[in-house]
């Protein structure tokens, strides 16, 4: 491939303009030029994000102030999982941080003492500062510094913060065309020369990226690029998407809730004035109807008083996200239900290892197909890393009450790396020796996978291999320092967004 000079984008939405915002502000020399076409609606559903699109925001200079309060946002500490069992037992998933080290240890200790038969179950919510925080409607993000940096991530208004974005890619010179693709055209060698457009002149480019939705118009409906569906391991398909006003009796949390229902699981993401609710599940075993009703009967609304959204979901891969002169970003490329919130971060990798080929092929261009090779590689890892652990939560289910239920925790096919992973905790094996060696780069470390399985009460119930639990003055005083922490360095998410809210428009 020769130097890249010339880049155009097909599509806009989140993970469009997150390509154009970042490209055009570490890659001043690109002429970048982004194609959408504004009769193609988009939902503006509350999302959530892991940490990592607070380091892609930084990044970028764009200041929490600057963004938050028109993208209806609020801090986000964790997962809350409830009724994944069938018990109506919840636990929660917390974002790690380096303030953590200590009391973690505590509760790995006593994860792995319940795992090999001791009586008392261990969750993982009050070990971590984000479980403490989320307990008591605090903002993860600290009033004050502390001694190491405390991650978080965010709810959102995805259609807003898209609009964040492109502002800030055109003021950097990003061309923005409002129009209808048509069709490319490829040249001799395979690759895409053009993209003609209904009002346009074409566009040429040396370089491609298809941010085209799940039409995938550029990677799959041109170059052929194989999809690699999920469905042999992940079963939802389909969701039902509803707004419902907040709840202003009780105080705004800064965490996600996932609720397992009779056939997926429900999604609620507090935003600043509202909270984003949606049902994911299988078309297999619930009809649209269904899934309205069950939704409506959950939140005990009326079907008749809200509007609903449905979206089908295409789960999977392609086998490359980089082919020929075209790179497949967002849903185009892969999509995972956004059980853990990852469609972004993987958005986001996928730019940074775009970024990085970029600049090296600028100055040796005969490295490209090693760097394609390479990135499509490093994409490969992540998504099916992502998928695995998101197999874990069907998996290691107690639940066998629905027809549902009982497909995805005994019919549907365990991934090769994740079965002797499951196995080695349930034996009550040296499950960190197996985490490391099966997932060496996995993006979910040992507090997710420990929280996960722990959280769950995955365990074989008839192993009696018992293992010295933490001593109970130590369980106090983690307990103690981490509401310590909480009480010294943390205000009410409410009162941070509405001062946040205010100094924006002062």
């Amino acid at each position: 491939m020769k130097e890249i000079k010339k880049l155009a984008i097909l599509g806009g939405g989140t993970a469009g303009w997150m390509c154009a915002a970042y490209l055009s502000k570490f890659h001043t020399d690109l002429d970048i030029t982004l194609i959408e076409s504004s009769k193609i609606g988009a939902i503006g559903v509350g999302e959530g994000s892991t940490p990592h699109l607070k380091q892609f925001m930084q990044q970028l200079g764009i200041a929490e102030q600057q963004w938050m309060p028109y993208c209806d946002a609020t801090f986000k500490a964790g997962i809350y999982f409830k009724n994944w069992n069938g018990d109506h037992r919840a636990y929660f998933h917390p974002f790690y941080s380096e303030m953590d080290i200590n009391t973690a240890e505590v509760f790995f200790v006593n994860a792995n003492a319940r795992r090999r038969g001791h009586e008392q179950w261990c969750g993982p919510d009050s070990y971590f500062l984000t479980g403490h925080l989320a307990k008591n409607a605090l903002s993860p993000k600290a009033k004050s510094p502390m001694v190491r940096e405390q991650h978080y991530g965010y709810h959102f208004d995805a259609k807003k913060l898209a609009h964040i974005l492109k502002g800030y890619a055109i003021e950097r010179g990003v061309t923005h065309i409002d129009d209808e693709f048509v069709a490319a055209i490829t040249n001799a060698q395979g690759e895409i020369s053009e993209l003609k457009l209904k009002h346009s002149a074409p566009v040429n480019a040396d370089f491609y990226i298809d941010a085209s939705g799940f039409n995938a118009l550029l990677i799959g409906e041109t170059l052929g690029c194989r999809f690699q569906p999920f469905t042999d391991q992940l079963l939802n398909d389909s969701a039902v998407t509803v707004a419902c006003p907040q709840n202003m009796n009780q105080p705004l949390q800064a965490a996600t809730h996932s609720t397992a229902l009779s056939a997926g699981w429900l999604w609620q993401i507090p935003l600043a004035s509202r909270v984003g609710t949606g049902y994911v599940y299988s078309s297999a075993f619930l009809s649209k109807q269904q899934a309205e009703q069950e939704l409506a009967a959950t939140l005990n609304i009326s079907v008749n008083d809200v509007e609903f959204r449905h979206v089908s979901m295409k789960v999977g891969a392609r086998s490359s996200a980089w082919q020929k002169n075209v790179m497949a970003i967002g849903l185009a490329q892969s999509f995972i239900e956004p059980l853990e919130a990852t469609s972004l971060m993987v958005t986001q990798q996928s730019i940074l290892w775009l970024s990085k080929a970029i600049s090296k092929i600028q100055t040796s261009p005969t490295q490209t197909e090693k760097l394609r090779l390479h990135t499509n590689q490093q994409l490969h890892y992540l998504v099916n890393g992502i998928k695995d652990y998101i197999c874990a939560h069907y998996t290691t289910s107690k639940r066998r009450d629905s027809a549902y239920w009982r497909a995805v925790t005994q019919t549907t096919e365990i991934p090769t790396r994740l079965e002797p992973l499951l196995a080695a905790w349930r034996n009550g094996d040296d499950f960190d020796a197996y985490l490391y060696h099966q997932y060496p780069e996995s993006v979910y470390s040992r507090p997710s996978w420990y929280s996960l399985l722990a959280g769950m009460d995955y365990r074989d119930s008839a192993l009696n291999a018992p293992t010295e639990s933490a001593q109970q003055e130590i369980d106090l005083a983690a307990h103690a320092y981490l509401e310590s922490l909480c009480s010294k360095y943390f205000e009410r998410h409410i009162m941070q967004l509405k001062a946040m809210q205010q100094n924006n428009f002062e």
